[in-house]
């Protein structure tokens, strides 16, 4: 029996143990962080688990899946690396198992929308289609149930696109590349090189289309034949005049989505109806609640800086932004200019506020406040009529919360209930 090692054991990790499991493989699972109560039905049925290099016998190991949050500096990775077994992803190890038609997705900002945008205008255009990989189920949970009559939309994270190889996809996308996960990448263009590897995973002859902004900064990372999707076509052609005066990020979602549909021979029309009902997703600029004329918007998405920009930008009234959480290692600075004539009032939180305060405090009213219902009340205390309350953190969530869906949730929670009087 040939035997794989699964390195994170977290939801995707989990998944990947279970089509191992399928596919005939005795398991060595390994998670520094492992509950094995919670790991309990998966060890009952033959799963080992292991954490220290020294007691795997890697002569044993054929396959070492990774998890996309796990970094190839982690010894085990390195160990594997070192000894010539290959290291797949668990999204590559899925699609070696698929073969209807795929859609892949990657950017820095926007791709969970745009993905979920393309599941929704090809369902409602008589066209089957499932959203999976970095949303939704993880691909190998899908794998031991297909549809084979869907189209796969996938979304993926430049950690995945890390560890995949196998031309699978008919078409294809980055929407853009900023600044983000500089806490693992060396530097921009090592992230960006991440992100690129899309292209390779094209079947011959599928379309690749790229932003203005990817190809002007990262043309050089790119082979030739990519199509830049805003130029492609005229966004009066196919957007609604309601849509357009939406901000410029969400025309750029449409677009890339659109580009993508169009293979699939969705016609204007339907594109158009599809938009019209499709709803986004929770906490990217979502409205919140109108307190005493000062209103709050939910952005607890917008994890780096170009989202809190983004984010800001589209606010129709002066902005007091809660920003904050786990830095990533890119510079607060850009925000300087970007918020100029905007932003009113920056309150921080979490373990970035510090260095968030040292880098703005010169050109915003600034504070520190120790959690996130404190920040809220903090804003309100500040807020006049007409000002917007904006929860955008630049950061990951993980100091505080469980996620940024948590984050979000407890934001609008602490909304409520001081529009309740609470």
């Amino acid at each position: 029996m040939q035997c794989a090692l699964v390195l994170g054991l977290g939801l995707s990790g989990k998944a990947a143990v279970e089509l191992l499991f399928a596919q005939g493989y005795q398991v060595i699972g390994a998670d520094d962080k492992a509950d094995p109560e919670q790991l309990r039905d998966l060890i009952s049925r033959g799963l080992q688990l292991q954490s220290k290099s020294e007691d795997i016998n890697w002569s044993l190991i054929k396959l070492f899946v990774v998890s996309p949050g796990i970094s190839p500096k982690h010894p085990l990775y390195q160990a594997a690396a070192a000894r010539g077994i290959e290291i797949v992803g668990e999204a590559e190890l899925s699609f070696r198992s698929l073969s209807q038609p795929a859609i892949a997705i990657t950017g820095t900002n926007g791709k969970t929308t745009v993905t979920l945008l393309i599941e929704h205008i090809l369902n409602t255009s008589g066209i089957k289609a499932k959203a999976l990989g970095n949303v939704g189920n993880p691909l190998s949970v899908y794998v031991l149930n297909p549809d084979p009559g869907a189209v796969i939309v996938a979304e993926l994270s430049s950690y995945q696109l890390e560890t995949m190889s196998v031309p699978v996809f008919d078409a294809a996308a980055i929407l853009n590349i900023t600044p983000d996960h500089l806490d693992r990448y060396a530097s921009m263009e090592e992230y960006a090189k991440a992100k690129c590897r899309l292209q390779r995973l094209l079947k011959p002859g599928s379309p690749f289309f790229v932003s203005q902004q990817v190809a002007d900064g990262f043309a050089h990372l790119l082979k030739p034949g990519y199509i830049v999707y805003t130029q492609s076509e005229s966004i009066e052609e196919i957007l609604s005049q309601e849509y357009r005066e939406l901000g410029e990020h969400d025309i750029e979602n449409a677009m890339a989505a659109w580009a993508l549909c169009k293979p699939f021979k969705i016609s204007a029309e339907q594109f158009r109806k599809g938009l019209s009902t499709f709803k986004k997703p929770h906490h990217r600029i979502e409205f919140v609640a109108d307190i005493e004329g000062v209103h709050f918007y939910d952005d607890s998405k917008g994890t780096n800086i170009d989202a809190v920009i983004r984010a800001v930008q589209t606010m129709k009234g002066p902005v007091i932004l809660i920003a904050g959480g786990v830095d990533k290692g890119s510079s607060y600075l850009a925000w300087k200019e970007a918020f100029c004539g905007k932003v009113k009032r920056i309150v921080a939180i979490g373990q970035a506020a510090p260095k968030i305060f040292r880098e703005l405090s010169p050109f915003f009213e600034m504070e520190i406040v120790g959690s996130l219902s404190a920040a809220v009340e903090a804003s309100l205390r500040h807020a006049v009529k007409g000002d917007h309350v904006l929860l955008s953190p630049g950061c990951s969530s993980f100091d505080m919360f469980r996620d940024y869906a948590h984050r979000g949730e407890e934001f609008q929670r602490t909304v409520f209930s001081l529009r309740r009087g609470g």
